[in-house]
């Protein structure tokens, strides 16, 4: 399922937050970034000993965060670091909505790389619920965008933790879930 590799793909790049937060509060701003960073580049390096390649992804997220990362310690402020998550999510944001937009492109690219081996028959149904999920996705990643946004600027470092990293989970969890009742219903009415 596209969603769970989306997910699993972004934990290595939430687990440098959760890093910064937790050396942040015992050694203060500067080491929660070097920690944060050195994690960031170890994720990378982990990443690419197992799965004898680098993932794209990983290695996008990881840079991102050392320029980020960097900014925020030239400048002697935490706040690069902290917009990391938004800036990810609006690019997440930007492909959810071309895929929303043109659906056949982005199961063409799935099936490409996560699915080579499978035989898909799409539908009109089903572009047209992956249109309407895309649109949902789309405007749930603005939305936590905008709260992870408002908490770096205004809220602890606790709270920004909780809503960029903790709150994206717990989101998507209700999604995944909601989707699942949703399949449940439509079998059990079709079964019928």
């Amino acid at each position: 399922m596209p969603l769970t590799v989306l997910l699993k793909q972004m934990l290595p790049g939430l687990l440098p937050l959760f890093i910064f937060i937790a050396v942040d509060e015992i050694y203060g701003v500067e080491a929660g970034l070097y920690a944060a960073l050195a994690f960031g580049v170890a994720g990378l390096i982990f990443t690419r000993h197992r799965e004898q390649r680098v993932d794209r992804f990983i290695l996008f997220d990881t840079v991102f965060l050392i320029l980020l990362g960097g900014v925020s310690l030239l400048l002697d402020t935490p706040i690069f670091f902290k917009l990391k998550p938004a800036a990810i999510e609006l690019i997440i944001c930007a492909i959810l909505g071309a895929a929303a937009v043109k659906p056949e492109i982005f199961l063409s690219a799935m099936k490409e790389r996560y699915m080579k081996n499978m035989d898909i028959i799409v539908t009109e149904e089903g572009i047209s619920a992956m249109r309407k999920m895309m649109f949902i996705l789309t405007a749930v990643f603005l939305l936590h965008t905008s709260l992870t946004v408002y908490s770096a600027f205004f809220m602890s470092e606790r709270a920004w933790g909780f809503i960029s990293g903790v709150l994206f989970y717990i989101i998507f969890g209700i999604i995944v879930a909601g989707q699942m009742v949703v399949v449940k219903i439509r079998k059990r009415k079709n079964a019928m």
